[in-house]
């Protein structure tokens, strides 16, 4: 069973938010903070880890969750909230500004410098939604394993800085509350507007399963909306190929 610990993962301050954080408990291991989450329930309530032994980001992939490298924490909700999987990568793009280049790649990826250094995953089970957040801190080239090390990066290696998992932490969680409120005070249309034009893949050639075309817009839920040589498509979940010369 795992055991709560106090260090040294925690908050670095008292949180001052309206939404998020309305507990916070932190353990030394769990098999994944979103299933932990899901189990406890609580509007608000946020799950750290200092490792999952089960982390898994979008399609079932594991999460590469090492112990005292990163942050892997997830917030749960009693009641849906449209908009959160675009909110989220808008909040850690947010804070991460501080520490290089942060842009948002389609669907819910945060890139640093250019690589991928955060993911996002939003499951629901029984109308109690979980967001899981994952950021890379501490690592070095070689925590990677060796087929994400030309991909991956850590908010230390993006920025040459030493970073405080504790405060990075706080920060996140007082940006997603922000968003949150934006998002429960009818912000909607406002987040998915931000979220769209901070993909950037309007407008660009891409090719997605035997689809190729060109982005034409972003619904509300996230999908793209592609122009083909047989019609426009909607792709949803999957990886895409950016295309030269769109």
């Amino acid at each position: 069973m795992s055991k709560t610990i106090r260090q040294p993962l925690t908050l670095a301050t008292p949180l001052n938010t309206t939404f998020v954080g309305s507990r916070v408990l932190v353990y030394e291991e769990v098999t994944s903070t979103n299933d932990r989450a899901l189990a406890l329930g609580g509007d608000g309530l946020v799950v750290a880890a200092d490792m999952q032994t089960a982390g898994r980001g979008r399609h079932g992939r594991s999460w590469h969750s090492e112990p005292g490298l990163g942050l892997w924490f997830s917030v749960v909700f009693e009641r849906p909230l449209e908009g959160l999987p675009l909110a989220a990568p808008l909040a850690v793009r947010d804070v991460l500004k501080a520490w290089g280049e942060a842009i948002v790649k389609w669907p819910n990826d945060v890139l640093l410098n250019g690589r991928k250094v955060c993911g996002v995953l939003v499951e629901s089970r029984r109308n109690r939604t979980a967001l899981g957040i994952g950021i890379n801190v501490h690592h070095t080239e070689d925590d990677f394993p060796f087929e994400l090390r030309d991909r991956a990066t850590s908010v230390e290696m993006a920025s040459g800085r030493t970073c405080d998992r504790r405060e990075l932490l706080r920060d996140v969680l007082v940006r997603l509350d922000e968003r949150v409120v934006q998002l429960r005070g009818g912000g909607f249309a406002q987040i998915h507007a931000e979220w769209s034009e901070a993909c950037r893949i309007v407008g660009r050639r891409i090719r997605h399963e035997g689809i190729e075309g060109i982005v034409q817009s972003v619904d509300r839920d996230g999908a793209l909306v592609v122009e083909t040589p047989k019609g426009r498509e909607r792709i949803l979940l999957g990886e895409i190929i950016e295309l030269d010369g769109a």
